[in-house]
């Protein structure tokens, strides 16, 4: 029984966060900027994103040439292709608390609603400062959301067709958006630190003699850059053989402009049976830039049947390295005072694959599947004090997609694609599970006079929810995406 009221009395004062400085599993309070954006490399066939993400069954398409080479082999003529998007997001989080046990005043203050209780009577007999209702120094909401619009190029690229005997080679070079490292997060109730939390362990609860003092705060992280990758691919396949082996290298290099912001909102004292919120002056600002460099190297091979085409695609490992310069500005005095702070990160990818089959249950039909394996959980993240660590998460991701051609001249394409974070919600029930979503397409293809036109739509919004012990908070990524490519293909005589 008295076992049953320690742990009554231990949960009943649990606060909804936990905050790592650090990189963790979760996003949580999100930690600071690495190497986000990474962990989604950009995809730049229209006619394949169409198609759910598909690659194998997608045929004379330049935009597959670093997904997978192998497919340079259905290339008729010597093609050029450009292409890009249209992104239209939307983020926001949106906070709820319930009351917390001995503290019921928390609540209120984190959610901003404290200004609607009126101040107590001190007139009244046994009032005390404890009685005193906490408020906030500041007009900071729990609540943010953020939207963008932007366009950007996707990729330029020209493919050669060779013949040396029976031998058929495929000769392509590109330069592509390899990943797209616009990012940002905010959480406007940053408890540092992250007492009375689910996971790791809980905290006991506080004295009158032993009270514990936490720091409230608003953090915001943003960074805007992109990857760019240039390269070649080559495929071969031998004269009256369906075999293709294809392989593709890329040089990478692109930059980002990196921001994140810490505002004190004020020191939280905890007592037995109440709290204190007293007002503090802080602001941590830091600014600077990343470099980041490496490269990428591909092998693919794909059968073509008559009715059906199987194919994989293996990437090798690899490494990226980012070099950032970064000036820090403390102001607690309302002086500010700046820092410096320069260094080196490296992020080593493992081996990622994927294997993809494609039916043509008719002339004019095309069914693709395809099956992503990315092995996160091995990924290794170096500190610029040469610390390893693995701080993302496995996923497995399924892609369909279909084609069907009415007329010779016009494609009519949908599919859908699972796509996943490399983190995991604050108090997920099944510990090392990514937030995972869909992405829906559609689009359509337009062939005129040795011209080549795909406009694809892609829809998707990421939810997720973060779990605390009193607290939940709803993320949400609402995204809109138009992608076109355009490519002119002039035949070839061997």
């Amino acid at each position: 029984m008295k076992e049953k009221k320690m742990i009554s009395r231990i949960s009943g004062v649990f606060i909804f966060l936990f905050f790592l400085a650090e990189i963790v599993f979760a996003q949580g309070y999100g930690g600071r900027l690495t190497y986000q954006g990474l962990d989604h490399p950009m995809l730049h066939s229209a006619a394949g994103r169409a198609m759910g993400g598909i690659s194998v069954g997608v045929n004379q398409d330049l935009g597959l040439m670093f997904q997978n080479p192998a497919t340079l082999k259905s290339i008729q003529g010597i093609q050029f292709s450009v292409g890009g998007q249209i992104l239209s997001s939307s983020l926001d989080q949106e906070q709820n608390y319930a009351p917390v046990r001995y503290y019921s005043n928390l609540s209120l203050l984190l959610e901003g609603l404290t200004v609607y209780i009126p101040d107590p009577d001190t007139s009244l007999p046994g009032f005390t400062a404890m009685d005193t209702v906490q408020r906030p120094y500041d007009d900071i909401g729990p609540n943010w959301s953020q939207s963008d619009d932007n366009s950007i190029p996707l990729q330029v690229m020209l493919a050669v067709p060779l013949a040396f005997n029976n031998l058929k080679i495929i000769a392509g070079v590109g330069a592509i958006r390899y990943a797209d490292l616009d990012h940002y997060y905010q959480n406007n109730n940053v408890l540092s630190p992250g007492i009375l939390s689910q996971r790791p362990l809980p905290t006991l609860r506080p004295t009158d003699d032993n009270p514990i003092e936490v720091e409230w705060s608003q953090s915001i992280r943003s960074r805007k850059g992109s990857i760019q990758g240039y390269g070649f691919s080559l495929a071969g396949s031998l004269e009256n053989y369906d075999l293709a082996i294809g392989f593709s290298g890329l040089f990478l290099k692109g930059n980002s402009d990196d921001f994140e912001q810490e505002i004190g909102r004020g020191k939280l004292t905890f007592f037995s049976n109440a709290f204190r919120n007293d007002s503090v002056y802080s602001k941590i600002v830091t600014t600077g830039e990343s470099e980041y460099s490496g490269s990428e190297f591909t092998l693919s091979s794909i059968y073509t049947g008559r009715y059906a085409s199987l194919g994989f695609s293996v990437k090798f490992p690899t490494t990226i390295t980012r070099t950032f310069s970064l000036q820090v500005s403390t102001d607690t005095t309302g002086i500010p005072v700046t820092t410096p702070y320069n260094g080196e990160e490296k992020l080593k990818l493992p081996w990622r694959g994927m294997i993809g089959l494609s039916l043509n249950p008719r002339s004019n039909l095309t069914i693709g599947l395809e099956y992503e394996h990315r092995p996160y959980g091995s990924v290794q993240y170096v500190d610029t004090d040469g610390t390893e660590m693995s701080p993302w998460l496995a996923v497995s991701l399924l892609k369909a997609g279909l084609e069907f051609r009415p007329t010779p001249w016009l494609a009519l394409r949908g599919g859908m694609r699972g796509e996943a974070e490399v983190f995991e919600p604050e108090g997920a029930q099944i510990i090392g599970e990514p937030v995972t979503y869909t992405i829906y397409s559609a689009g359509t293809g337009f062939r005129f006079y040795g011209f080549q036109l795909d406009i694809t739509y892609e829809y998707s919004n990421r939810k997720y929810e973060d779990i605390w012990a009193s607290a939940i908070s709803k993320n949400s990524d609402q995204r809109h995406v138009v992608v076109a490519q355009l490519s002119y293909l002039l035949p070839w005589i061997p």
